[in-house]
């Protein structure tokens, strides 16, 4: 997997730290010995270590079918506590447990299509409704607790937001050409200090904001997965493209490619396959939550437990 990083040349020991081992010309013989042989044993057990912590090795026979809803939705979301959020073909929110029991509805009618859910944090849920430049926000039951609109902000063109660990909003302004976070008073509290269309051949025209462990990726099918840093500066690009969604569980990047699900990690910048249950394909929307896989199929949506 290729990583671009941005013109300035940072490095990414923000991201990967490595370990010295000290050669001083003082070091005693038996000394030199033991650092030879702690590196030789840390490159044999290094790859056994990483690997256990991708999902690669999970054998498709251990995945257990526990429920199936039937629903037509349009798209699945999930959260740290393993709850599962289905968007229905109506525009109408349903949380289920993570057994795949229904607990709480919302609905609104009157904002036109909603594109995007995110539930960074379970207890305030973000939801966007473009043609109306409108973001709500829910609490763990689905109540609505704040709205606000992108043209208090002088904002017109905002096709997808993300939530920020704070609970504030992160956008790509178009017209300045920039990744900002706002309030829900409408203040910038962030954004980038370079012009983004300066930094690639094409402009930037993001389709997925997702916020994780103090870094916001910024998904761009043909440009691949652009990394910032918390106060919203350009790090570097994950050469992933194509994208129209992916998770990050764990310092993994979870995605799918052609016909894998397939699992790149943050830190090694390593790639494992990922096996999915038997009659699933490609074709349908996964999430994976701790030891759950959702899968979103045409007419209902399937929990297992692995």
């Amino acid at each position: 997997m290729k990583i671009r990083k941005r013109k300035s040349n940072k490095d990414l020991r923000s991201l990967v730290k490595l370990d010295k081992v000290d050669f001083s010309p003082l070091c005693s013989l038996s000394t030199i010995r033991y650092s030879i042989l702690f590196i030789f044993f840390s490159f044999i057990l290094f790859p056994y270590c990483s690997a256990k912590k991708h999902f690669s090795y999970i054998d498709t026979s251990t995945y257990e079918l526990i429920k199936k809803i039937d629903i037509q939705a349009k798209w699945i979301s999930t959260d740290k506590l393993k709850q599962l959020y289905i968007i229905t073909i109506e525009n109408e929110v349903i949380k289920y447990s993570p057994e795949g029991n229904e607990l709480f509805r919302f609905s609104n009618n009157t904002l036109g299509d909603l594109t995007h859910i995110d539930i960074t944090n379970p207890f305030s849920i973000l939801l966007y409704y473009p043609d109306f430049l409108t973001i709500y926000t829910l609490d763990r039951t689905l109540n609505k607790t704040g709205e606000f609109n992108f043209l208090d902000l002088n904002l017109t063109n905002v096709e997808t937001v993300g939530m920020s660990n704070d609970n504030n909003v992160w956008l790509y302004d178009f017209v300045f050409y920039k990744i900002k976070k706002v309030n829900h008073n409408g203040e910038i509290l962030r954004e980038s200090i370079i012009n983004l269309s300066n930094e690639f051949e094409n402009p930037l025209q993001p389709n997925f904001i997702l916020e994780r462990e103090n870094w916001l990726y910024v998904n761009d099918p043909n440009l691949g997965i652009l990394v910032f840093d918390i106060y919203a500066q350009y790090q570097k690009t994950i050469d992933i493209k194509n994208l129209t969604y992916f998770q990050i569980i764990d310092n993994q990047l979870i995605y799918k490619e052609k016909e894998q699900l397939k699992s790149f990690h943050l830190k090694s910048l390593s790639t494992q396959s990922i096996d999915i249950p038997k009659g699933v394909t490609l074709g349908n929307q996964i999430a994976i939550q701790k030891n759950k896989l959702f899968v979103r199929k045409k007419d209902r949506v399937e929990v297992f437990n692995f």
